[in-house]
């Protein structure tokens, strides 16, 4: 498992290209892919893709995340993110499946959403 289906991104609703620059918040229902300069929050989205040569500056909240790109910000995704060989990202990441390729940087702490919200559970047993 741990590999996203990419047919789960066959609906791309936002589109960032390689040579455009994007200041500001995004929220979707559908799939976000970035390919160029982006600087604010992607909210919510069902996806997000980083393309290889994409940059973002800021939070990434989505059922899944796929990074070739570079990410400076934390990523809170419900179901799954996927680094890619050629991906940096700098900041925590929150997910229930962490895939990470050989080669790619990851400079923080990730949680396993699962796990926190057994704990979560536990604490109100008590």
């Amino acid at each position: 498992m741990g590999k996203i289906n990419k047919k789960q991104f066959d609906t791309i609703e936002s589109f960032i290209g390689q040579e455009s620059c994007f200041k500001g918040d995004i929220s979707t229902d559908k799939t976000v892919r970035v390919d160029g300069n982006f600087t604010g929050n992607i909210k919510k989205a069902l996806g997000v893709i980083v393309g290889e040569k994409a940059k973002i500056t800021g939070n990434i909240n989505a059922e899944y995340v796929i990074v070739d790109g570079s990410v400076e910000g934390n990523i809170i995704s419900s179901q799954a993110v996927e680094l890619l060989n050629k991906s940096k990202v700098i900041g925590n990441i929150q997910t229930k499946i962490l895939s990470v390729a050989e080669g790619a940087v990851f400079e923080g702490k990730s949680s396993m959403l699962s796990f926190l919200e057994e704990a979560a559970d536990n604490t109100k047993e008590e």
